[in-house]
């Protein structure tokens, strides 16, 4: 015998799944499919969603929607949270109070990302595992597309300019090039992992010299003498001379995986600043391997892990640190003391592998993960005025066909 509630069961919500669908991974997805086909005819219930979600048919789509909002939910929450504001009392005196679940002004604060370009692919504009990018004096980006073998150019704004490079072992051929730096004439130098090299190359894609590296270079860099220092994958630094001499070689110390380097850049004091992804420190080096100091970069939260994945210098001095981990990049100064916060996940960033800050005052990074996407974002770091009205197409994922050259 059937009774009245199981034979009209009702499901939170007000949805159940119209159909069978085939194959069922589960006992889970196997009852809730089923359970309402029982019997042969349903009562029509109310639906509850906004009309937007109303189109989504499938019980899966619905509950990723709700983890989704309440995700965003958290998020905002987040952010509002512990809002300082000050409050003048009757006899003069101000005293900072804490608001929580405060509601942030955002009409003095404008979207920090400007340009989301690319997706996972082999396209102009597109990228597989982007591990670095530059800015070039003349605010052009410089992308290192490793899985592509092959470097792109775009400008400020993120338009494809350019690109060059292909799977090999010749001249312009490149085997998984894993960063990029610009030297003071203007050429890049590109660090072809694989094949054990540095290859210097004019940023219209033009040969120039090449030299041979130790070990694989992971990370480089260039200072205003012509030196280029390499980071290789061994954990050792290889500082070369203009024309690719050796002159300096020595082994970052601390904890070590194999075929994992670090990122590096360069002061203008001739010091040689590495992230040390494992170690999770930023230490300094002089050129002939001296240590000098080091310091712990810390996450915006408290009992928060972080993972350094990509370090850059801006004209100030202040050092970005990129933290793939929780999705945010900080500003710290030499002595490792926390600045500023420059982007977070509130600001659209996702697992940041490299940074680099252009002459206009932008944020340049390139994201990708195993099963996120492959980008390119620009963002917002000094106040500009080239955006201050931002184009409608200004986040589109795609790349732009045409070239500007």
């Amino acid at each position: 015998m059937v009774d009245f509630q199981s034979r009209y069961r009702l499901y939170g919500h007000g949805y159940t799944s119209p159909e069978l669908k085939y194959p069922v991974p589960t006992y889970r997805e196997l009852y809730h499919n089923t359970a309402p086909t029982i019997f042969s005819r349903r009562p029509r219930m109310h639906d509850c969603r906004r009309e937007s979600m109303k189109d989504y048919v499938d019980a899966r789509e619905w509950e990723t929607w709700l983890l989704s909002q309440g995700l965003r939910e958290t998020i905002r929450s987040a952010t509002c949270l512990n809002l300082k504001v000050k409050e003048t009392y009757s006899d003069g005196t101000k005293k900072e109070l804490v608001l929580p679940q405060a509601p942030v002004p955002t009409e003095d604060r404008p979207e920090k990302l400007l340009f989301n370009i690319g997706m996972r692919g082999s396209g102009d504009g597109d990228f597989n595992f982007p591990r670095s990018v530059i800015t070039t004096r003349d605010g052009d980006v410089v992308v290192a597309d490793t899985m592509n073998h092959r470097v792109q150019i775009f400008n400020s704004f993120g338009v494809f300019l350019t690109k060059f490079g292909k799977k090999g072992t010749g001249k312009l051929q490149f085997n998984e090039p894993s960063d990029v730096a610009e030297i003071p004439n203007g050429d890049l130098a590109v660090a072809d992992k694989r094949n054990k090299r540095v290859q210097i190359i004019t940023q219209g894609g033009q040969f120039r010299s090449v030299f041979e590296t130790v070990d694989e270079p992971y990370s480089i860099a260039s200072d205003l003498s012509g030196n280029v220092i390499v980071s290789t994958t061994r954990r050792t630094i290889e500082v070369y001379k203009k024309g690719g001499k050796l002159i300096h070689r020595f082994v970052i110390p601390g904890v070590s995986r194999d075929t994992f380097g670090c990122k590096i850049c360069v002061n203008n004091r001739q010091e040689i600043i590495v992230c040390d992804a494992v170690n999770s420190t930023i230490k300094f080096f002089t050129y002939n391997g001296r240590y000098v100091s080091k310091f712990s970069p810390r996450s915006s939260g408290e009992g928060l892990t972080m993972i350094p994945s990509g370090i850059t210098i801006n004209r100030m001095g202040e050092i970005l640190v990129a933290d793939s981990l929780n999705h945010t990049i900080n500003v710290y100064n030499d002595n490792g003391d926390f600045l500023r916060q420059a982007i977070c996940p509130t600001d659209q960033a996702g697992c940041i592998q490299a940074c680099a800050v252009g002459p206009e005052g932008h944020l340049i990074t390139t994201e990708f993960s195993l099963s996120g996407p492959h980008t390119l974002k620009i963002f917002r770091y000094r106040p500009c005025h080239c955006h201050i009205t931002r184009p409608g197409s200004s986040k589109r994922r795609t790349p732009t066909p045409q070239s500007f050259r």
